[in-house]
């Protein structure tokens, strides 16, 4: 009996040595069963990892569209909704500085004086045998054109009756002022050497043409920088530098001096 225990052990010690043997060298085959196990595992695992994956990238790209094109169209709204603000706002500022100019051209007053001038309008009262003038039959200008068919004070009245009574009263005591003063210090200077030849006007001894850079001197307007726009055998027609608004001044207005040219660099 001992020595069949004796010789058991050694058997038992050779069988453990053959299979770590087979182990370490990865033949062994419980291993083996095991590790297929654990590979078949490992890999339906990674297959439902894949799918997740692709699920959540799924998902992510098309909340990422949809909050894209949402924000895109919101962007667009707000850009036309600016556009359309910006040219509300554009168009009434136009209007209003359009409707300050032609009253500043009628009045010859400062923007801050009519800034209480009432929001209405009254028609230049007609004389009894003017005659009409031909220039008036005419297309009408893209500018303004400011045509005195009235002498000047009787414009000078009816404009200072369409503003209030107290800016009135100021304007006239000005310009009772100036007249009082002009009276006193003031020639006035009669040109009668005044021609027109192919569209060039010759005044003062000088010659001028159009888009010619002029100083324009009036009573109303005192002297502004302009820009001769046209020149004609009865007229001339000057473009403010200021406001872009236009006067035109017949050739007898110059030889009367009640309006001058000077030229300006």
């Amino acid at each position: 009996m001992e020595t069949d225990r004796c010789n058991a052990v050694p058997e038992k010690v050779n069988k453990l040595r053959d299979l770590l043997r087979q182990l370490q060298s990865g033949t062994l085959p419980g291993y083996l069963t095991r590790l297929s196990k654990i590979e078949a595992i490992y890999e339906e695992r990674m297959h439902k990892c894949q799918i997740e994956k692709e699920l959540d990238l799924q998902m992510i790209e098309e909340k990422f569209l949809v909050e894209n094109q949402r924000l895109k169209d919101e962007t667009e709204a707000k850009k036309m909704s600016l556009k359309d603000n910006l040219l509300a706002s554009l168009e009434e500022k136009k209007k209003q500085i359009e409707s300050e100019h032609s009253s500043v051209e009628l009045t010859g007053a400062p923007l801050d004086s009519l800034d209480n001038r009432p929001s209405f309008t009254r028609k230049l009262r007609r004389r009894q045998n003017d005659p009409e003038k031909e220039e008036n039959k005419q297309s009408k200008p893209p500018s303004p054109v400011l045509v005195y068919s009235l002498s000047e004070q009787q414009i000078e009245e009816d404009l200072l009756q369409i503003l209030p009574p107290h800016k009135a009263d100021k304007i006239r005591e000005k310009r009772a002022t100036q007249t009082s003063f002009s009276e006193d210090t003031e020639v006035v200077k009669t040109v009668n050497d005044i021609k027109v030849e192919d569209g060039r006007l010759y005044y003062d001894k000088k010659w001028y043409g159009r888009y010619q850079n002029v100083f324009v001197e009036c009573r109303e307007l005192g002297k502004v920088p302009a820009v001769i726009q046209s020149i004609c055998m009865s007229d001339i027609v000057v473009k403010k530098v200021t406001d872009l608004s236009k006067i035109k001044i017949t050739i007898s207005q110059l030889q009367k001096g009640k309006y001058t040219l000077k030229r300006r660099c």
